[in-house]
């Protein structure tokens, strides 16, 4: 035996001890969650082994984990790096709690294995860490796994809010699940509970619509799906990104600008919903990059610690946007990650820049410097800590991961199938041209036809989203023509796509369509129906079907309303599909009536000039001037 060396061993034991005790003097500015009583030591770096206890409960686990834990472990724990700038080696020497791909990031081989394979290896490395924490892999499947090529992709969520359908949306939360845990993902981004004020806004179509009834309707069963099923929800952005006012934004538009409501209208409409969805269990919340009254949500205390996590008592993780952290005042990274983490932010997720803040957090919460008080640190891991445990990350069976799942299966392209029938809102139905008969010839033009990559918009397959080409479609599916030429076969119709013989026709469907879109790119200042982000190739669609001399029925594919108020006396029919997803075949047999009607509503005000905007129904609510072209709920069905 060394006696020198275990001599040495004892004094090190000795000095690591006396230091973790001494962080128990810091002045208690944060209180850990309400009935925890953990104790803020660092413990003995020694004991490894046999901490997570099955028979024990998980405050006394949390409370094991923290005790043993060192500051380094602590800080690790509350990091998240986009994972194509951390290795797997990183992961175990930093003890990282969390790791994502962001919109469109994917493996080399972007299918199933090719997945399975890079988040196993991170997963893996956790286990190996020193208390063998388990990892969380997270992403934005926001409409599906939509980092994946050839999955199914649902309607967007301004689609399903047109649903009303709180049992549907549950049930693709289910799918959703399925698919994520196939693979490997624990916590999705979603959903978005952002209540819409202004259709210019480029994230309108990932907004339920511009109630909080209808958008806690519809994201409460999302969420409880998600969990029911091991995946963690994430409610965003807190808090009121969707009122942000015109010109507060990036590029002088919408993005990321600043609300300047009342408290009164802050608290009722919008912090609303995140009461509400805090009481139906959600166990994590993204802070949104935008401003209240021109102060920064990623480092407001009053918001965060206050209103969220004391006065609603959210007890899961409360998470920064991408990178959000580095948008706030201050002339260092340091300055802005000690104001968002004492704001209460506890976990960051961070792109390539994860170890300066992980250095920053690590020399913020220092015996040194003492900048973020302990217990803040400790309140964060504890609610880090407790979501891996209730969401069963701990246990021998938490490994959800199927080689046999099949990514489009039949019964989640059903599902998404009768998402997209119920989404549909028939505005216009002039001598009830619609439904069509089967035995009609049908021509059908326009630039969003025979296009996926239109059809299912920004967050496919890329962050942005992307368009098919003569060669290839965006992602695997069926499109809006594809549908027509099924209803067709089957009732001996004929289908015309060349606009050379559009007079054989009886009548005319054009569908017209918006170029894929999502945040920081898809604000518009004004809402045209060939200009902006529409397609350009959508007048020249209606001077076609107006030349032809045929009924014509328009079908617009789109995240929002547009303005169409010149053009819509012109025609005989009008049908909003939003963005449907990779099922577009699902759009005909309402179209024509096959044991069909159309069931969706309006879930937005739809506007006659850009002038009118923003304009909701909460406009008529308070008595001012609301002269929507269609009002918020509008709809028509076929008659009986």
């Amino acid at each position: 035996m060394n006696f020198k060396r275990l001599e040495r061993l004892l004094l090190t034991s000795l000095l690591i001890l006396s230091l973790c005790c001494c962080s128990n003097t810091t002045s208690n500015i944060y209180k850990t969650p309400n009935n925890t009583n953990i104790s803020t030591n660092s413990g003995n770096i020694l004991e490894v082994s046999g901490i997570y206890n099955k028979e024990k409960s998980i405050k006394e686990n949390i409370t094991e984990y923290i005790k043993r834990m060192t500051l380094e472990e602590k800080v690790g724990q509350m990091i998240m790096p986009e994972w194509k700038y951390v290795t797997a080696q990183d992961v175990k020497t930093y003890s990282i709690g969390s790791v994502f791909a962001e919109g469109g990031s994917a493996p080399k081989e972007n299918n199933p294995d090719g997945w399975r394979a890079m988040i196993s290896k991170y997963k893996n490395a956790a286990k190996k860490s020193r208390l063998s924490i388990p990892l969380l892999f997270a992403l934005d499947a926001v409409h599906g796994n939509n980092n994946m090529k050839d999955t199914v992709i649902y309607p967007h969520n301004i689609a399903l809010g047109a649903t009303r359908n709180g049992k549907l949306v549950r049930e693709i939360g289910t799918a959703v699940a399925d698919e994520l845990n196939s693979i490997g993902i624990d916590w999705t981004f979603s959903p978005c509970v952002a209540v819409s004020n202004d259709i210019r806004w480029g994230r309108d179509y990932e907004c339920f619509s511009e109630t909080p009834d209808l958008v806690t309707m519809l994201s409460t069963p999302f969420i409880t799906a998600l969990q029911e099923n091991g995946i963690i929800a994430c409610a965003k952005h807190y808090v009121a990104d969707g009122a942000v006012e015109f010109g507060s934004g990036i590029n002088g538009l919408l993005d990321r600008g600043n609300t300047n409501i009342s408290t009164e209208e802050l608290k009722d409409k919008y912090i609303s919903v995140y009461k509400d969805v805090v009481k139906a269990g959600v166990k994590s919340i993204m802070v949104s990059y935008s401003s209240v009254k021109g102060r920064k949500n990623h480092s407001e205390r009053d918001l965060i610690e206050y209103k969220l996590k004391q006065d609603i008592g959210f007890q899961g993780i409360v998470i920064s946007d991408y990178e959000g952290v580095e948008y706030l005042d201050g002339n260092s990274l340091y300055i802005k990650v000690v104001n968002a983490v004492n704001a209460g932010i506890d976990v960051l997720m961070e792109g390539k820049r994860w170890k300066e803040a992980y250095k920053c957090l690590l020399e913020a919460a220092s015996e040194k410097r003492q900048d973020i008080n302990m217990n803040r640190i400790d309140e964060a891991v504890f609610r880090i800590l407790k979501v891996k445990m209730e969401s069963g990350k701990f246990d021998d069976e938490s490994d959800r991961t199927n080689e046999d799942y099949d990514i489009r299966q039949n019964f989640n392209v059903q599902i998404a199938e009768q998402a997209v029938k119920e989404s549909l809102v028939l505005l216009k139905n002039k001598k009830n041209i619609l439904p069509l008969k089967k035995s009609a010839k049908v021509a059908v033009i326009g630039p969003a036809a025979d296009n996926i990559g239109a059809q299912c918009g920004g967050w496919t397959k890329t962050w942005q989203g992307g368009l098919d080409t003569e060669e290839k479609r965006w992602m695997s599916g069926t499109t809006i023509l594809d549908g027509f030429k099924e209803m067709a076969d089957d009732g001996g119709g004929v289908i015309i796509t060349d606009p050379a013989k559009i007079k054989d026709a009886d009548v005319v469907v054009a569908v017209l369509g918006e170029r894929p879109y999502a945040e920081g790119h898809g604000d518009e200042k004004t809402l045209g129906l060939s200009e902006g982000l529409a397609f350009s190739e959508n007048a020249n669609t209606l001077k076609i079907a107006y030349e032809s001399k045929k009924p014509v029925v328009v079908i617009i594919v789109s995240g929002r309303p547009r303005i169409i108020t010149n053009e819509i006396n012109k025609w005989d029919a009008l049908v909003e599909a939003w963005l449907p997803g990779t099922e577009g075949r699902a759009v005909a047999p309402v179209i024509y009536g096959d044991n069909c009607n159309f069931k969706g509503r309006l879930p937005v005000s739809w506007p006659k000039s850009d002038e009118q905007l923003p304009i909701t129904i909460e406009k008529l609510d308070n008595n001012e001037e609301y002269d929507a072209l269609f009002q918020y709920g509008f709809s028509l069905k076929y008659s009986n």
